[in-house]
Order: C-alpha cells, then structure tokens, then sequence
C-alpha cells in the first residue's frame, strides 16, 4: 500500500525512555526494544550558484546527525514500543504532526504504525534492520530548507496466535522547519510478510 500526505506534515519525536520492567507473572513486556537507524550518506542539494559544495556537504551531515535521533524515536514510538501499540494508542505520534496534517497522518495509522489494533495481534517486536539516507536541500543563502529522508524499516512481530510476520517499511520522508523539524508530506509503503519463526540457540556441547 502507497499512502502519500500532503503538504503540512511535521515531526519530533520523543521517545520515552528506553527499556522498561517486565509484567511480573508472564505476558506482554513492557521493555522498549533499543532501534537507531544506520545512515548511509546526506546529498547537499544547492540552489545558488557557485556553491560551496564541499560546505555544504558537511552541513548536510550535521542535518542528518540532527534529524537521525528524531526519526528513530518516531519507528520506535510507532512500532517497538508496548505501550504504544499495547493498547493501540498513537497519540504521542500523531501530536507532533501539524494541525493540518494530522488527518491524513491519523488515517494512515495502519501504514504509519503498528496498526490500531495491533495489542490484540502482537506478542512482542523486535527491530531488525533500518537504513536512512538524506537530501538536504539548501537556499540561496545556504542554509538548510528542507529534507528528503529515504528509508527502510524492518522488524519481527511475534503474534498471539503463535506465528511470526515481518513488518516491513519503506519510501520517504519530507521534512521542513529547520530546527524544529517536522514531516510535511510522506510516501510509505508496507510490505508485511509471514516470517519464520527466529532460530534457536544452539545448546553449547556438554564435556
């Protein structure tokens, strides 16, 4: 499914805490899995002429030593973290997206997050692999205006009913706002697949 939102949208994210303290007596935990996105480069994308391209590209690399932290608390808000989609409840998402974005990002919830009621469908998620890239789009004064984030996300959710589905998404992000930076317009594909249940450990051999 391709969900794409309009001009509006934008984010950050906090994140609560990282771990949290299992439900004594079995049961859904309450520990926040630890995600960071591996970043694989920042484009600096100039419009003046005669640009400082070398510059640039070292501002291009701090926006993305700013932007990356807020991104991994939206996926872990949006996907790993029990109370969140526990009891399916995005507010601490939806919240950080602007007033006129907000509609279209709450009826995106299936695509966005976990899925509203992802609590009766899931035992557990634990991330597996996320890569982030940048654009960075620079005014004619260089500074930085605005930000094309590519991403993919993968985890593996361990359902009720015994079995495993790979939870997996991708597309972009558009950013603006500089120092307050939020989303404002997304393109997010998700490709959810049953998974193998995880291998394992092998007994270590007795002497």
């Amino acid at each position: 499914m391709l969900v794409l939102a309009g001009v509006g949208l934008f984010l950050v994210l906090g994140r609560g805490g990282g771990g949290g303290i299992p439900i004594l007596g079995g049961g859904r935990s309450d520990e926040v899995p630890a995600f960071d996105f591996v970043v694989r480069k920042a484009r600096a994308v100039p419009t003046a002429e005669g640009a400082d391209a070398k510059s640039l590209t070292e501002d291009a690399d701090a926006v993305a030593k700013e932007l990356t932290p807020i991104l991994d608390d939206l996926f872990t808000t949006a996907f790993l973290d029990p109370g969140a989609w526990g009891d399916g409840d995005y507010a601490a998402v939806w919240e950080r997206f602007t007033a006129d974005a907000r509609p279209s990002a709450e009826q995106s919830v299936e695509t966005l997050t976990l899925g509203a009621s992802a609590g009766d469908v899931y035992e557990s998620v634990t991330p597996k692999r996320g890569v982030l890239s940048y654009e960075v789009l620079f005014d004619a004064d260089g500074a930085p205006a605005s930000v094309v984030a590519t991403f993919s996300f993968s985890a593996l959710g361990a359902r009720t009913d015994g079995t495993y589905t790979a939870i997996v998404s991708s597309g972009q992000l558009f950013l603006g706002n500089p120092g307050d930076w939020r989303i404002t317009a997304f393109e997010v594909r998700r490709d959810d697949r049953t998974a193998r249940p995880p291998a394992s450990p092998t007994p270590s051999p007795t002497t």
